[in-house]
């Protein structure tokens, strides 16, 4: 894997709070307070936040666009640099490049195997709201902020990287005390090999708004499949979510490996 070494940026942002790894935890902490907090104020389990419109927008749309809120007032007093868009462009590796393939055939087959014509159009505009919202809030939190506060002091890229993964698993662990049981141990582990996806997205295109787009219509496409399926789609889809999960594995095992000298400001 081709490295690259960058001397320490000299604008770390206008604003009153340097990039560090204590910042990037307080704010990861911070939002999901924020956000659990208003889910839980709900009273409505995990499993059935998408299955009418008046739960999704009262758990899934208000508990997002209370975190964005929380966000924009970061972005706007912390101002880091090279939050949006990276210094310098890294290569990209084949299991990257397959993954984000593989990542948008299976939103893509997805939506070919929903049945639209049963989807309450008020259901639909609150999961495509969740989609933009998460979208923005978990990117700009884990491959935004996050990821450039590991980046802060010299860190390696695959260090940073693969703890941004593993972190963005353990940032769905709530969901196994709000109605998932055991089961959410199992999301934790696909959400983190997904955020290393995530991460391939932003580090192929050097900018956040491609891996904001890739999970928003991940999500969308994962709230119909799971109301609105053909009767064949949850077997497709289940196939092929062990197959993104191997490569999220094959992504972060490189990254482990050889991603040892790449050093980001």
């Amino acid at each position: 894997m081709p490295t690259t070494t960058l001397p320490a940026s000299r604008n770390r942002g206008a604003g009153l709070l340097a990039p560090s790894v204590a910042a990037g935890m307080a704010l990861w902490v911070a939002y999901t307070v924020v956000t659990v907090a208003v889910q839980l104020s709900a009273g409505v389990p995990y499993i059935d936040w998408f299955s009418t419109a008046a739960h999704a927008w009262r758990v899934g749309v208000a508990s997002l666009v209370a975190g964005t809120l929380l966000l924009l007032v970061c972005l706007a007093i912390a101002r880091w640099d090279h939050l949006w868009r990276d210094p310098v462009r890294l290569a990209s590796t084949r299991p990257m490049r397959a993954a984000m393939l593989l990542w948008w055939l299976a939103i893509g087959v997805r939506l070919v195997g929903v049945r639209w014509a049963d989807v309450p159009p008020s259901l639909l505009a609150a999961m495509v709201a969740s989609g933009v919202l998460v979208g923005f809030a978990e990117e700009t939190l884990f491959r935004g902020f996050f990821l450039r506060a590991l980046r802060a002091g010299g860190r390696a890229e695959g260090r940073a990287a693969l703890w941004v993964a593993v972190c963005f698993g353990l940032f769905h662990l709530p969901n196994v005390f709000m109605g998932m049981g055991a089961l959410g141990l199992l999301q934790v582990l696909l959400a983190a090999t997904s955020g290393a996806v995530l991460y391939a997205f932003r580090r192929h295109f050097g900018l956040l708004w491609p891996a904001m787009v890739a999970h928003g219509a991940w999500d969308i496409s994962t709230f119909l499949a799971i109301n609105y399926g053909q009767p064949w789609l949850p077997m497709v889809s289940l196939g092929m979510q062990p197959l993104v999960a191997l490569l999220g594995i094959a992504i972060l095992v490189g990254l482990a490996r050889h991603d040892h000298a790449a050093v980001l400001p």
